[in-house]
């Protein structure tokens, strides 16, 4: 049948108009959401293979340089390997305290490093034979003989003990996490004692952590057996490697250089941005779903009645003139019936000439809605004359169609509820330069606002009303030669307010007036929040309104006057600016 056939493009047409436009939608939100991520690992990989591994290189470079300088007095490195005291008499001996202290505190001088705070040299027989430290309570003391046999363990254990060591310590002789850095002493190949160099692990937890700035981001050292060196969780380091990945890990490992050292930078995936991308997917779901649904729905309401429509048109080629269509809706199939309705009636009555007559009245009565003037036929026609007045030569003609134009173009734009400061002023200023060319070098007028204020956005349609009722009733009936209209704002942003200031020398009004106009406002204002409107729906009690339907009832308009002396409105709104 061929009302399936219609039914079925129905249902295709309104699939395919809504899916579409959503599943393109959920595509550019998954591909932007998968070029986050993957900026985001690019970013990662960069930060910990170039910058996060060169500051550790250049560190371990540091300490190394810094140690390595013991080199440089060999004859301390020779007493030290045959382990003689200082004798005065004995001119092969050396003063080995007296040069211990200078070498030590020498590398504490001119050592890049920063923070450091110990150096102290330990011997073959875990004896300590000179030291400097930052702190000047701290002395020989503070490390016994089991401390000074750990760092040669510690050597002992690594996986090449001529080549230096780093150790991290969240325990240490300074009351705080500290860095110490084992560098072995060699002399004629063979390790005579150990220079350890400690520094404020701070400062290199600082110096890596400022490169952690992902989600739930870890930064790890391991070194060859797994051990960790380094954690961003302290209570980690020195425990075996243990790996908890998920989908949504990722991880970037690295090799330190000159070191058994491997960098690992591990950091998930941002839950928003996998909360985007199931509410991409669900999306898509859910919209196919629900335009099933609806599509059926509608393809069903619509071609339902046009079945029995059809039905009944048969009934009438049949003859059965008593045929009549179900009317359920009042949409165009609606419409549809009860135009089939009462053609068959028209019919029925077999009324002379009935139809052709009714049918012409119709045509007449569509002709007469067609040529009523719409708002775009009357702005255009304003442009027209506008033209003709600039190709006849008379320019304020010209001018005044500009203004009333623009004026209407303004009005007919009723979807924008707030609007820039800027376009408000610019409709009160066409609406000023028609009343200009109105009263002629009678009425003058002061607009001043500052170009910081031109972001800020008003409720549509507020300030004109009220100038025009200055201007109206205010300024033309009073008998001054100098009528004075001046429109000011001012920008509260201790209170976030915006006020706008309307001020006129006209002829004001009585006390009586006054008192009134403002109960009748707050009239409007309580009316408001027992949901009715008030009856008043024109000038200021409809800016009233507007006003408190938009912005709440803190807001509003407030009038002062003098008779004979003018009248001041001021205007409240909230501070708002263009997003």
């Amino acid at each position: 049948m061929k009302i399936k056939r219609i039914r079925m493009k129905l249902l295709l047409a309104m699939l395919l108009t809504t899916i579409i436009p959503l599943s393109i939608t959920a595509g550019i939100i998954l591909y932007q959401v998968s070029q986050n991520m993957d900026e985001n690992n690019r970013l990662a990989k960069d930060r910990t293979e170039q910058d996060m591994k060169g500051r550790i290189e250049e560190y371990g470079k540091d300490l190394f340089d810094s140690a390595y300088s013991v080199y440089y007095n060999m004859s301390l490195l020779e007493s030290l390997a045959n382990d003689k005291d200082y004798v005065p008499s004995d001119t092969n001996t050396y003063d080995t305290a007296h040069d211990m202290r200078e070498l030590l505190y020498g590398i504490y001088l001119k050592s890049r490093l920063k923070d450091i705070t110990g150096v102290y040299l330990v011997n073959s027989q875990d004896e300590m034979v000179g030291s400097f430290f930052l702190n000047s309570l701290l002395n020989y003391s503070v490390l016994n003989k089991t401390n000074l046999e750990s760092l040669r363990k510690d050597l002992d254990h690594a996986k090449d003990p001529m080549n230096p060591l780093t150790v991290f310590h969240y325990k240490s002789i300074y009351g705080e996490p500290s860095l110490q850095y084992l560098f072995p002493l060699q002399f004629k190949e063979k390790r005579i004692g150990i220079l350890v160099i400690d520094v404020k692990e701070t400062y290199f937890r600082n110096m890596v952590e400022k490169y952690n700035q992902f989600y739930k981001g870890q930064i790890r050292i391991t070194d060859r057996s797994k051990q960790i060196v380094y954690h961003t969780d302290p209570t980690l380091i020195n425990t075996p490697l243990t790996t908890n990945s998920s989908r949504h890990t990722i991880t970037i490992e690295v090799p330190i250089e000159l070191s058994d050292w491997t960098l690992s930078y591990v950091y998930q995936v941002n839950p928003q941005l996998i909360l985007f991308q199931r509410v991409a997917v669900g999306m898509i779901c859910l919209a196919f779903l629900l335009a099933l649904l609806i599509s059926l729905y509608l393809s069903y309401g619509i071609t339902k009645p046009i079945v029995s429509l059809h039905h009944n048109m048969r009934l009438i080629q049949k003859g059965d003139y008593t045929a009549r269509a179900k009317v359920q809706t009042l949409d165009e199939i609606g419409f549809l019936g009860n135009q089939f309705n009462s053609m068959a009636e028209t019919i029925q009555q077999l009324i002379e000439h009935d139809l052709k007559l009714q049918l012409v009245n119709k045509e007449t009565h569509i002709r007469a809605l067609q040529a009523q003037i719409s708002p775009h036929f009357l702005h255009n026609t304003l442009q027209a004359m506008s033209n003709i007045a600039t190709i006849r030569g008379v320019p304020e003609v010209k001018l005044i169609c500009e203004c009333l134009s623009n004026m209407y173009r303004y009005n007919m734009n009723i979807t924008d509820e707030w609007v820039s400061l800027k376009e408000e002023v610019m409709h009160v200023r066409n609406y000023l330069v028609i009343i200009n060319k109105r009263y002629p070098e009678i009425l003058r007028i002061r607009v001043r606002m500052d170009s910081s204020l031109t972001n800020l956005i008003v409720p549509k349609l507020i300030i004109q009303p009220i100038v025009e009722n200055a201007v109206e009733h205010g300024l033309i009936s009073s008998r001054l030669n100098k009528k004075l209209l001046k429109l000011y704002f001012q920008k509260d942003e201790a209170n976030q307010l915006f006020i706008i200031h309307i001020l006129d020398n006209g002829t004001g009004i009585t006390d009586e007036d006054q008192f009134e106009i403002n109960h009748k406002l707050q009239m409007d204002a309580n009316l408001a929040r027992q949901g009715k409107q008030s009856d008043d729906s024109i000038g200021m009690y409809n800016v009233q309104t507007r006003i408190h339907l938009l912005c709440g009832l803190d807001y509003g308009l407030s009038v002062q006057s003098k008779r004979n002396k003018g009248t001041h409105i001021q205007i409240k709104l909230p501070l708002k600016e263009v997003i």
